[in-house]
């Protein structure tokens, strides 16, 4: 007798078991698939859940629809067996009140025959299954919070099928487990917004409080300059110019502007309300520059400022974010010395190295230090001990570091005052660094085109400036012919489009903002006629997202104004090396596509055959010819492209683009095609 007959389990029952146990994997599979409501990708993984459910089950259709306040269905994913579309994501374009009834009820939605088992009342849905061919349908609302949020509902179109309610209830599980997930991920993506907008506005309380400070520090070099200027008038004026004075005066021009603009930048990254992408940042240079926005700040406090920093403490990190957190305890500090007398009133600044591949920085003062059961608790949220704020700042403080997967924590000193340690891990060195940085953007080569410049033959190359200020154009205009290039300014893109240059444009320097068509539209006009020349966007908005798509659309460089004389030349100089490269690697394409045009058709084929490593003997295989015929092909290919080997044959292939999106040639089975049969096949 067999087992099963031994303890008495039928072949229905079993059948039963089995089925119920596949049916726990594929839960299983999906709570796996969903374990990670914060990763990426979560309508894929949605839809992935729907076909299996599609495959595990075989029905036609499983769709995962929101319904929207009771009033509609909005289609999140939907999956379908071969031969059967699947509903497209977004509003469900049909009107169903009977439908959206039961659903808002909670009730579930069987039917095994349609549209002979819907009721009396329901003929739009009726209609609905006469227009769409749907045989079976089953819909299950999905409650959660306590009201019904989602349905998933299977649909059969090419044969009937019944709905037993262990299934629905089964089904139910599995509904719930997708919609769990989905109103997770979207929780936890609102926190994470609600707690950008938090670090926002402490950035922007903080920034506040340096105001007069932030005032005076841009007033400095915006007075400087403007004295310079001014003088600078006053020496060109007299009869006899001191070329050694104008040149002391434009010296000192350029140095404030850049003060100016160091302060501006810095200014800006504070108050940058998105997020920066994390990149690989010296901390001791971030810890200066917190210290150079506050120079006037701790000058009025009268607060000395120690630093101690190790050379090369490299982090991967958000600057703006670790730059916030570095003001935050540095103003911490500021406000704990303020009972003392100015001498005693010192900070003192440290960046080093510890085990462990960690980098730590720390804030200590001399003020009147912490109470010891309050170390813990000054990083809860509202906790404060002075009159003024809100008691945010250390919490951000924590949130921010624990989101760089660091830590935080506060001591009291021995001699006094109190210390703040943060401690972040060490960014990776050598190929490390290389796999940790962002994947950097492919930047096609693109090279000017004569239908769109008709440049003259023999003209020298020229360097294309469009910007709508005037000073701008005339200031980059005199930079660059002072570095000996031919320059074209243009007032916008659209005199650019009106007036193309009559020479090879090697390089176009672009401003983002402009009256009329802006920069990137007339770099995507550009890549749409494919003339686009390299295109190096010059901006004073220092738009990021703006930049990402540049650099996508295959920008040279993303500039900020005001730029350095050497940054903007060297960026020239690259975009004009890359042009070059481009239209050799054109030229060489031309060449090499003209001698592979010599070819017989069965020459080429035979050629493909050999770039690929193909034998003679197997080629003559794959086509069905004789050995001694590919032998005499394969000699004429090599004769007419003029090359003496394989790897030579290779790169005119790579060159004429061949090997990149040709498919691989067939290959015939013996079988199919026996040797002696093979040796006699007619060309």
């Amino acid at each position: 007798m067999s087992s099963r007959k031994s303890v008495g389990i039928s072949p229905d029952a079993e059948a039963l078991l089995l089925e119920r146990l596949d049916f726990e994997r594929l839960l299983a599979d999906l709570s796996e698939c969903f374990a990670d409501a914060s990763g990426g990708d979560l309508l894929g993984r949605t839809e992935r859940a729907l076909s299996q459910l599609v495959v595990f089950l075989g029905y036609d259709r499983c769709t995962f629809a929101e319904l929207v306040a009771g009033d509609y269905l909005n289609v999140l994913c939907s999956a379908a067996a071969a031969g059967v579309d699947p509903l497209p994501r977004g509003r469900f374009p049909y009107t169903l009140p009977w439908f959206l009834g039961e659903l808002r009820a909670g009730r579930v939605v069987s039917m095994a025959r349609l549209p002979d088992d819907l009721p009396r009342e329901a003929s739009a849905e009726a209609d609905h299954a006469r227009q769409t061919g749907l045989r079976s349908h089953l819909s299950i609302p999905l409650r959660i919070g306590g009201r019904v949020t989602s349905v998933l509902s299977f649909a059969a179109m090419r044969t009937a099928r019944r709905w037993p309610p262990d299934m629905i209830a089964r089904l139910k599980i599995a509904g719930e487990l997708i919609g769990g997930a989905i109103v997770l991920a979207r929780t936890e993506e609102e926190a994470r917004q609600l707690r950008r907008r938090v670090w926002h506005a402490d950035r922007v309380a903080r920034v506040s409080a340096l105001t007069a400070a932030i005032a005076h520090d841009l007033n400095q070099p915006l007075t400087a300059i403007l004295s310079n200027a001014q003088a600078g008038l006053k020496y060109l004026a007299r009869d006899h110019v001191d070329l050694g004075l104008v040149h002391g005066v434009l010296e000192a021009v350029v140095r404030e502007d850049k003060r100016a603009a160091d302060t501006i930048r810095a200014m800006r990254a504070l108050l940058r309300h998105d997020d920066s992408p994390r990149e690989r940042i010296d901390l001791a240079v971030a810890l200066r520059e917190v210290l150079r926005l506050m120079e006037s700040e701790l000058l009025r406090q009268d607060v000395q400022v120690e630093t101690q920093f190790d050379e090369g403490c490299w982090v991967m990190a958000d600057r703006a974010q670790v730059e916030q957190v570095a003001l935050n305890l540095v103003l911490n500090a500021v406000s704990a010395l303020q009972a003392l007398g100015p001498a005693r009133r010192i900070i003192r600044l440290a960046v080093c190295r510890r085990e462990g591949r960690r980098i730590e920085f720390a804030v200590r003062d001399t003020g009147k230090g912490i109470a010891p059961d309050a170390l813990e608790s000054i990083f809860e949220p509202f906790w404060t001990s002075g009159q003024e704020g809100l008691g945010l700042g250390l919490a951000i403080c924590r949130s921010i570091v624990e989101s760089h997967n660091g830590r935080i924590w506060a001591e009291s000193n021995i001699d006094g005052g109190a210390s703040f340690r943060v401690e972040l891990l060490a960014a990776p060195e050598g190929r490390e660094a290389a796999a940790a940085a962002p994947e950097a953007v492919e930047r096609p080569a693109t090279t000017g085109s004569s239908e769109a410049f008709d440049p003259v033959q023999g003209a020298a190359p020229i360097v294309c400036v469009i910007d709508d200020d005037p000073a701008v154009r005339e200031g980059i205009g005199r930079l660059l012919e002072e570095a000996g290039w031919t320059v074209a300014t243009y007032g916008s893109a659209d005199e650019f489009i009106d007036r193309p240059p009559s020479a090879e444009v090697v390089c176009v320097l672009l401003d983002i903002r402009m009256p009329g068509l802006s920069g990137p539209a007339l770099q995507a006009r550009l890549l749409e006629k494919g003339s686009a020349p390299p295109i190096i966007f010059i901006t004073g908005h220092g738009e990021v997202a703006a930049g990402i798509g540049a650099m996508k659309l295959g920008a040279s460089d993303y500039l900020e104004k005001p730029v350095d004389a050497d940054v903007l030349v060297a960026a020239v100089r690259r975009a004009a090396e890359r042009h070059a490269a481009g239209r050799s690697q054109a030229l060489a394409q031309v060449a090499a596509k003209n001698l592979i045009a010599r070819l017989s058709p069965r020459e080429r084929e035979i050629m493909l055959h050999v770039v690929r490593g193909r034998l003679n003997k197997q080629i003559a295989a794959d086509l069905r010819i004789a050995e001694q015929t590919v032998k005499q092909h394969r000699g004429r290919v090599m004769e007419k492209i003029g090359v003496r080997s394989v790897a030579e044959l290779v790169q005119a292939c790579e060159a004429a683009g061949l090997l990149s999106n040709q498919p691989t040639p067939p290959v015939v089975p013996e079988e199919v095609f026996p040797p002696a049969k093979r040796a006699a096949a007619p060309l």
